[in-house]
């Protein structure tokens, strides 16, 4: 599974909280400004408009530190605030330099909204924007000033271009930190820090549907032996091959993860413990059945498995965890290579 379907970008969205958050204080700093400034102008359409805007920034601002839809938040301060500075482009009376805020346009959406939401509003505003200010100052058509509105327009594509790039790279910085974050290094399963994560989204979806959640808990037999016999290398080998086996008879929807050393653990969303039970055998006989095989060296496999499912073995991940580990124990005493559901 991909590591957004269980978080999202965190990072990213946290950024753009903060930013938002920012951008929020100053809007309504700035609008005060520039109703005091309109007013005496008597520009006061205006006037009131950044005031509406300083007044709406407060408030948003309450409402930005905590809630979930950032996005829909976002351009509901957004989509006025650039409306308000096209108004402001097309009235009678306001300076020429107001054209100048144009050119964060492409900054603000893309550090908001991301890269292609970023884009689409960019581009549209810049659109818009170009239109006024030829509607307003028609002698740059009429008198051919065309190298005029050709640098306007090129440095406007260069500010879009240039934050579309930086948007699209640092997205795929945090993408890549994500996954570094959340996969076992060895094997390219899942680690510990996504299993949780994982089993609270799935957590959720379960209460939401109504539907079962089973973890199991797998440990590898005899593990050190083989480590003792044939080094940490071949060891190594050995784990990346049983990880490879858990990848090609789960589903899609289940999510293995390497906990540590010779330890994996198995999510199983819309599983009970019956369910769990004829996925760990099947697990545990393929293990068996597929003994690590490096040239001539054959390294028989097999190993123990508990499994717990929600709700009637506990509610949160590490009371599940335990219950599984507990008996995974109890497999093991009892002479391993086997699924252990209950005690």
């Amino acid at each position: 599974m991909a590591a957004t379907r269980w978080g999202g970008d965190h990072n990213g969205e946290s950024q753009r909280r903060a930013l938002l958050k920012a951008l929020l204080i100053i809007t309504a700093l700035c609008g005060v400004l520039f109703f005091v400034i309109n007013s005496r102008r008597g520009v006061m359409v205006l006037a009131y408009m950044e005031l509406g805007a300083a007044v709406a920034s407060l408030a948003l601002y309450v409402v930005a530190r905590r809630t979930r839809r950032l996005l829909l938040w976002t351009l509901l301060y957004l989509i006025p605030f650039l409306t308000i500075m096209m108004v402001a482009l097309y009235i009678p009376g306001s300076s020429p330099t107001v054209f100048l805020w144009v050119y964060i346009v492409p900054v603000l959406c893309h550090l908001l909204l991301g890269q292609r939401l970023g884009l689409a509003v960019s581009v549209f505003y810049i659109l818009v924007a170009l239109f006024l200010f030829l509607h307003k100052n028609p002698d740059y058509l009429y008198r051919g000033q065309f190298a005029e509105i050709a640098n306007i327009t090129l440095s406007l594509a260069v500010t879009l271009a240039f934050a579309y790039i930086y948007e699209l790279s640092s997205h795929r910085s945090r993408s890549d930190l994500m996954v570094m974050a959340s996969t076992d290094p060895l094997t390219r399963l899942a680690n510990l820090y996504r299993f949780r994560e994982a089993f609270e989204h799935e957590k959720r979806r379960a209460l939401r549907l109504d539907s079962p959640l089973s973890v199991l808990v797998l440990d590898l037999d005899h593990f050190k032996a083989v480590n003792d016999t044939h080094g940490h290398k071949v060891g190594d080998l050995v784990l990346i091959h049983v990880a490879q086996r858990l990848r090609e008879r789960l589903r899609a929807t289940d999510l293995p993860c390497r906990v540590g050393g010779e330890e994996f653990t198995v999510l199983l969303p819309d599983t009970d413990r019956k369910e769990a039970v004829v996925v760990a055998e099947t697990l545990r006989e393929l293990i068996e059945c597929q003994p690590y095989r490096g040239g001539r060296l054959v390294i028989p496999l097999s190993c123990s498995i508990g499994v717990a499912e929600w709700g009637t073995d506990g509610d949160t991940i590490d009371e599940l965890v335990e219950a599984a580990d507990q008996r995974l124990y109890i497999a093991k005493q009892q002479g391993r290579n086997q699924v252990v559901a209950s005690g």
